[in-house]
């Protein structure tokens, strides 16, 4: 595997170069995260969106779309961010006679790098935008923690359905260490969640470092550690940088999901 091209000085590329692509370990993402046992367990789609995807028409003149691309969760590598990057901006100066050729390059060398199948959309709107979850936001806690710590989860008594959210949620990159933003969204069924429990949790990333992929994953395990559930959905929706949004989902197995945006993106 080449070496990762985060926190080091790069040039921005003025040729198309597949060869930027960098994959990483999923397996050794999840030996790191202490995770890999529950691999079996995990299903879901890693989705990038990059809002900066350009090229040039046969007759020289630029084309900006939206870029979306998905691949599932069991995928054995999944891409470094900054990679994909520059990647993208060395489309910027390279021809192409159709938008179908830009997508089929880009699964095309997405596909060899990762060794999975890749979905790749380009489009002229973002997603439509998240609405329907309850906000723990406002609720009152006393402290947070200094490491994620899921004993503050706390099953209650009954059973309920639900779709929550937190907009407070903040990680680190592990190589860089810079703040990673996000909205998390947690739909499930079963032994109702304790709220302040579940928020106090999700504040306890705060200086946590680990890749976007990483961080839902470990929620997603403890919280399926903590509660007994029936179903369980859990996405960070990050907020971009570089023009990329990294927006991954952890789910049990059956569930369908549906990728939206939040109205930061």
């Amino acid at each position: 595997m080449k070496d990762s091209l985060l926190g080091k000085n790069s040039h921005i590329p003025t040729e198309y170069d597949s060869s930027l692509l960098t994959p990483l370990s999923r397996l050794d993402s999840r030996v790191r995260s202490g995770l890999q046992e529950f691999s079996s367990t995990m299903h879901g789609k890693d989705y990038w969106t990059s809002y900066e995807a350009s090229w040039l028409n046969l007759r020289g003149i630029p084309q900006n779309r939206i870029l979306n691309i998905a691949y599932s969760s069991d995928s054995k590598y999944f891409v470094e961010s900054k990679s994909l990057k520059l990647y993208l901006y060395s489309l910027n100066n390279k021809k192409f006679s159709t938008i179908d050729e830009v997508s089929s390059l880009i699964r095309s060398d997405l596909e060899n790098t990762l060794k999975t199948e890749v979905e790749v959309d380009l489009v002229s709107s973002p997603r439509a935008i998240e609405d329907t979850h309850l906000s723990l936001d406002s609720l009152a806690i006393e402290k947070i923690d200094s490491y994620p710590n899921s004993l503050v989860i706390e099953p209650e008594e009954k059973e309920a359905s639900e779709d929550l959210s937190c907009g407070l949620f903040r990680s680190l990159c592990p190589v860089t260490a810079q703040p990673d933003w996000a909205t998390i969204y947690i739909s499930y069924s079963g032994i109702a969640i304790n709220h302040l429990g579940l928020l106090r949790y999700l504040l306890s990333y705060r200086n946590h470092q680990g890749f976007h992929e990483e961080c839902v994953e470990r929620i997603f395990v403890d919280i399926n550690k903590r509660c007994r559930l029936d179903k369980l959905s859990v996405r960070a929706n990050f907020l971009r940088r570089g023009g990329i949004e990294i927006n991954p989902v952890r789910t049990t197995a059956g569930l369908e999901i549906n990728m939206s945006r939040e109205e930061r993106q």
